[in-house]
């Protein structure tokens, strides 16, 4: 839920940064089109995450969007759906916690201070280091923990086929092996295959911590004045 200006001071906030990877790398005919599909993204994301935003998601560099969450519990599912819906371009995303030394705006413009210079930090680290899938910064020794995870849960879906991709995001929106074979037109052994195969019940167990540590460590941080 947004917050307004007169009850953001002290408050802490995840800032939010997305980068496109080697952007202008993109010949100049494809860069109209990926372009547009970045906008596209991100105004999906604003409609998808509306109730988690403190300040819209906003492009800020043309290859690069930022915006201000009030809530952690939502970046597994945002950072699942940044790689699921922008199939065009790896995106590099920095999380940094802090409070604003600005007032909040509709969108991430115009906007400064402790939280957005941890979420460059991140930013930043993922750049030098390559690194996908969520950079934290700002949480203090949860950052380890949680990149720690992060990590790892990378590692499974860069190895993933695009079948066992399409496979296992229907499993975590909750469908049975069954089900999903049924909207797939295969059989359940095949299915069953796949999941074997990508590591689903280990991938699955590993996000189910990470939600937990959000939930119960980083959401209080940001329930309490800095």
């Amino acid at each position: 839920m947004a917050v307004s200006p007169m009850n953001r001071r002290g408050l802490q906030y995840l800032a939010v940064i997305a980068d496109m990877v080697k952007s202008r790398a993109l010949p100049a005919g494809q860069r109209a089109l990926v372009q547009k599909h970045f906008q596209e993204l991100v105004a999906n994301l604003n409609k998808e995450y509306r109730n988690s935003l403190a300040s819209k998601f906003a492009i800020t560099l043309g290859d690069e969007f930022q915006g201000l969450l009030t809530t952690s519990t939502v970046l597994p599912d945002l950072i699942w759906q940044i790689e699921e819906k922008f199939p065009d371009r790896q995106l590099r995303v920095g999380i940094g916690m802090g409070t604003l030394d600005t007032p909040l705006q509709a969108y991430a413009i115009n906007i400064d201070g402790p939280a957005l210079h941890a979420g460059r930090d991140a930013i930043e680290a993922a750049k030098k280091s390559n690194l996908l899938g969520g950079v934290f910064s700002g949480m203090g020794s949860l950052d380890e923990v949680l990149n720690g995870i992060a990590r790892q849960l990378w590692f499974h879906r860069s190895n993933w086929t695009r079948a066992q991709r399409t496979i296992t995001n229907l499993l975590r929106k909750g469908m049975m092996q069954s089900e999903v074979a049924e909207r797939l037109g295969i059989s359940r052994q095949v299915v069953s295959k796949q999941v074997a195969a990508s590591g689903w019940v280990t991938y699955a167990g590993a996000e189910k911590a990470w939600r937990i540590i959000l939930r119960d460590y980083v959401d209080p941080m940001l329930r309490k004045k800095a």
